[in-house]
């Protein structure tokens, strides 16, 4: 009989509690830590804290209690990685990180990772090893070399965009599934078309459209984004979309997320989720927070060590109020995208209560909606309208 025939056999002892519900932790290995100088750059604590990796003892415990928190019946169990550069962590760090994961997951249990990267220190031997462990890699730029160089440059202020294109490329041909991550503020609110067109013809198949977080350098280096300006955004992505034949060929997250929520009743998406609060993150030295925009003093759970565990952190980050009121604004209530809204993301809420970006919100989701609306959302319609999205196709 082998090891996993053993272990299968075991009665399970439980050593510390469960989470009630799947929860996501975030890691950031290096911190604030990054090869670039990217404007905008969200990260709170960048130019307060020290760059610091994390030492393999808190990993160790880390991955342990993550994978032991899970509810008994999850089946894949996401380990996201992010920074800062997440990659300034080094390939060993990594190869011990799955090492643990091995070591730790349960029979059945399948792991997976994600890791969200500028694409500039990618090489061959990065790439064999996301290719060997099935990585999802993000990749984060911003638009073509105008775009890229002007908002995401290095640290010493020099572009970017090559080094970034390189990374890439080598991620096609190790044949690897990656996602574009592009930042959207008001200086780029007009080249919409031109920034999806780059991104397709560079052989991006995964787009995400990500609104410019008004915290870290943005306020100070004049960063801003309005509601009308993030509704005209992704209302010209969508139309181009459209317009181009690209319906089943490229996955446009913001748009895909719509359509998954209208008929399933469940969003992809924190942001868009009735409640938040189930996805944590952690910094280098171990302190949780109930949400990676959110990283304050109100918002600290704890530590990831064995003296609280980290399905109790999860329950706690989940009765926040942050996450809880989110879509019960009295305006939401009397929206017609609330469906597919339910409030935005807390972190766009001002104090005056309402989401920053609420009208651009609107203008993109009514847009989505009106030919959802004739199906019933239902697995049943979400058959009817992919029959009829497959026929306008030819």
């Amino acid at each position: 009989m082998n090891l996993a025939q053993l272990r299968a056999q075991q009665i399970p002892v439980e050593s510390e509690p469960r989470a009630a519900a799947p929860f996501h932790l975030l890691v950031k290995p290096i911190g604030a830590g990054c090869n670039l100088g990217c404007r905008y750059c969200y990260y709170p604590q960048r130019q307060q804290e020290r760059t610091r990796k994390m030492d393999d003892d808190l990993l160790a415990e880390f991955i342990r209690g993550y994978i032991a928190a899970q509810p008994r019946y999850s089946r894949e169990i996401n380990f996201v990685w992010q920074g800062g550069e997440p990659l300034l962590a080094g390939i060993g760090f990594y190869k011990r990180a799955l090492a643990l994961q091995r070591r730790f997951a349960p029979p059945g249990v399948r792991i997976s990772n994600s890791l969200q990267t500028n694409g500039t220190l990618l090489n061959d031997a990065w790439c064999r090893l996301f290719r060997q462990h099935q990585f999802i890699i993000g990749v984060s730029l911003d638009g073509d070399r105008e775009v890229q160089d002007a908002h995401r440059p290095d640290k010493r202020g020099g572009a970017s965009y090559d080094a970034a294109l390189r990374g890439i490329a080598l991620l096609q041909r190790h044949q690897i599934d990656f996602n574009l991550l592009m930042v959207v503020h008001d200086g780029v609110a007009d080249r919409a078309e031109a920034i999806y067109d780059h991104a397709v013809a560079i052989g991006a198949r995964y787009l995400q459209f990500q609104p410019l977080m008004l915290e870290g350098d943005a306020p100070a280096a004049g960063y801003g984004l309005s509601a009308a300006n993030w509704g005209r955004f992704m209302l010209a992505v969508y139309r181009r979309w459209r317009s181009r034949g690209h319906v089943g060929q490229v996955f446009v997250m913001n748009i895909e997320q719509v359509y998954a929520q209208y008929f399933t009743h469940v969003s992809p998406s924190c942001v868009h989720a009735e409640r938040c609060g189930g996805n944590l993150v952690m910094e280098p030295d171990g302190r949780l927070y109930a949400c990676d925009h959110l990283i304050n003093a109100q918002h600290l759970l704890g530590h990831a060590d064995r003296q609280t565990p980290l399905a109790t952190l999860a329950a706690r980050a989940a009765e926040m109020p942050f996450g809880r009121n989110k879509s019960l604004r009295r305006e939401c209530q009397r929206c017609s995208v609330k469906s597919v809204c339910q409030g935005g993301c807390p972190a766009h809420v001002g104090e005056d209560r309402y989401n920053r970006l609420c009208a651009g919100y609107y203008a993109f989701f009514s847009a989505l909606l009106a030919p959802l609306l004739a199906y019933p959302r239902s697995p049943q319609g979400a058959m009817q309208w992919r029959a009829a999205v497959s026929a306008a196709a030819g």
